[in-house]
């Protein structure tokens, strides 16, 4: 019994996979969407105001980080919960994809996070004065202020872990090749 269970939980990783292939497809409608929008700020270009354009540009930077953890979601994902992907191309994948510890896929992913509700801020505040109220704009603050504090905790706790542990400080302690 204990035998088919542990098999039974071994095996459940790959139920996972749906989530992944949905975050896959995702990612191709977020592309759609950002060149939706691409396509509307050129030809609202010719005549949007300064304040318009910061705000389109905004937005599609927003579109890129977000596409950004979609896929460090997807890679660390796949490569920590399913299964190893092969080796044989590794060597044309970025550095981050083969190198990176589970402390610093935390950081990229909580780096990611801070971008992005810091573009949501400023886009509140840019809007300030057409949509959004000045309480919306202080939880976005807010917000940005938790993100802040809480990366600080995470990189002072890997920080003293890696240290206690003898690693050398920066989440690859040598024997660590994903």
């Amino acid at each position: 019994m204990n035998a088919l269970i542990s098999r039974l939980v071994v095996l459940s990783r790959w139920v996972m996979v749906p989530l992944l292939l949905g975050l896959i497809l995702a990612l191709v409608l977020l592309v759609g969407a950002f060149f939706i929008t691409l396509w509307k700020f050129g030809q609202a270009l010719p005549t949007a105001t300064e304040p318009e354009v910061m705000m389109a540009l905004l937005t599609l930077i927003d579109f890129t980080l977000i596409g950004g953890l979609i896929v460090i979601v997807i890679s660390s994902g796949y490569e920590s919960f399913v299964a190893k992907i092969p080796d044989k191309d590794r060597e044309t994948w970025p550095t981050w994809m083969t190198r990176v510890s589970f402390s610093g896929l935390k950081q990229k992913l909580f780096v990611s996070m801070m971008a992005i509700s810091g573009i949501t801020l400023l886009k509140g505040l840019m809007r300030l004065e057409v949509s959004v109220s000045e309480a919306q704009v202080r939880w976005l603050a807010v917000a940005n202020v938790i993100f802040i504090v809480a990366y600080a905790v995470l990189t002072l706790t890997d920080y003293v872990v890696h240290r206690d542990n003898g690693h050398n400080g920066n989440g690859h302690n040598g024997n660590d090749t994903h």
